[in-house]
């Protein structure tokens, strides 16, 4: 095998067959050898490396973004690379140009985007090829992974209207992410107050601090001000899991007094409640395997307009929702 070979699949310079890289990283590991990255970096003026930049923000990183988080490093691997993951504030743009100054890595993968994402056009003015999880509201020209938001609103409102509920909410971030125009949330509501009103049913905004207490304070606010509710959307796994015990703990049984539906949740975050939930989503791992490759085909001169998807949502029925009360709990 040439000196060559070795180094494109070292590099990810060039593509190597899946079966070329293999028989290179099992001599390597037989070898005991272990590639400098950074001596890669100087000679070839490439590291091998990209940066996932996540602002771990209110909330730190629940089980679904982990599971995004996972298949992006998956997918980096298999691509040849080696993922970085850099919790960087989203406000903190100069520190997203310094990593990228540094040299340190190839490329980028942005999470958390807002709707008017100060981080974006400071990494386009930098030249690095970058992508995204998620998008912001003008994502033309961009490389982007994405949830369908629309259809997951949709999906999940249609299960909620189907079930007889005619008064439900929708429990996201805090008002303060709303605010600041984090895209999974203005998205979110954009989707399910349009849908609501296409089946004419009442829909009700419950921002929530991205922690069990949070939720709990939430549910207080729906005995408060609409004891109505009967069925919620929620895009706040740390507060669902609040709001489901401070139900409990007021003697509101899930389903039978409260639907839940929970969207962007991943399998596992959904097994992991009693009652297990209900949820609309996207396959997160997946989507982060997308906007790794998504990525490596940047780094090999791919035009970013081209790469865009939104990953179509499912839904998938468990113990968290059931016809609607018809008095009250």
């Amino acid at each position: 095998m040439s000196r060559s070979t070795v180094s494109y699949a070292l590099s990810g310079a060039r593509p190597i067959s899946p079966a070329t890289r293999e028989r290179i990283l099992r001599a390597m590991a037989d070898l005991g050898y272990t590639p400098n990255l950074l001596a890669q970096g100087l000679a070839g003026k490439r590291t091998g490396i990209v940066s996932l930049i996540f602002p771990v923000g209110e909330q730190g990183m629940n089980t679904t973004e982990f599971e995004y988080v996972q298949g992006a490093a998956e997918q980096a691997r298999a691509d040849g690379y080696h993922l970085l993951l850099w919790p960087i504030d989203a406000e903190d743009v100069d520190e997203v140009q310094r990593v990228v100054a540094q040299g340190l890595v190839d490329g980028v993968i942005l999470m958390e985007i807002r709707s008017v994402d100060k981080r974006i056009p400071a990494l386009v003015q930098t030249g690095v090829p970058f992508t995204m999880i998620g998008r912001p509201k003008n994502a033309e020209g961009l490389t982007f992974v994405d949830a369908d938001f629309e259809a997951m609103g949709e999906l999940a409102v249609a299960h909620l209207a189907a079930l007889g509920h005619t008064e439900i909410g929708l429990v996201t971030h805090s008002q303060e992410s709303l605010e600041a125009g984090y895209g999974p949330m203005v998205r979110s509501w954009d989707a399910v107050a349009a849908s609501a009103s296409r089946h004419r049913i009442g829909v009700r905004l419950f921002p929530a601090v991205s922690t069990l207490a949070g939720g709990r304070e939430v549910f207080e606010q729906i005995l408060a001000t609409a004891p109505q509710t009967t069925g919620l959307v929620a895009i706040n796994e740390a507060a669902t899991i609040g709001l489901l015990g401070a139900a409990s703990n007021h003697g509101w049984l899930v389903p039978r007094d409260l639907s839940v539906v929970a969207i962007n949740t991943s399998e596992g975050a959904a097994e992991r409640t009693m009652p297990a939930l209900t949820t609309v989503s996207a396959d997160p791992r997946a989507m982060g395997r997308q906007a790794a490759h998504f990525l490596s085909r940047r780094l090999r001169g791919e035009d970013a307009a081209v790469l865009q998807a939104l990953a179509e949502p499912v839904l998938a029925v468990r113990s968290s929702t059931a016809a609607a009360r018809t008095n009250q709990p």
